[in-house]
């Protein structure tokens, strides 16, 4: 029987990189619903901080295996991700 595996990840977006983390984040997510279906949820929430440059964005993930969770983690998108969040410096911290 397999386990049902859930991760919740927080973003802390570069000043004045929110918009567009949230662009690449969107992108992610509609491949993730179109060709993952051992992704059962993947939702991006905004949290507004003590100041406009404290705005977190966390990520609710479910995935139906560790199995799913492996193929959402070698995934084209997922490489993508990475590679536009560390090649236009949306975080403040790297993932």
């Amino acid at each position: 029987m397999s386990t049902v595996i859930a991760i919740v990840a927080v973003a802390h977006p570069a000043p004045g990189k929110l918009e567009r983390l949230k662009e690449v984040v969107a992108t992610a997510t509609g491949w993730i619903q179109s060709n993952e279906p051992g992704t059962l949820q993947f939702e991006a929430y905004e949290e507004d901080g003590e100041t406009k440059d404290d705005v977190r964005v966390s990520l609710f993930e479910r995935y139906a295996s560790q199995e799913a969770l492996e193929m959402h983690q070698n995934s084209e998108s997922y490489k993508r991700f990475f590679e536009s969040v560390m090649a236009e410096e949306l975080l403040v911290v790297a993932p």
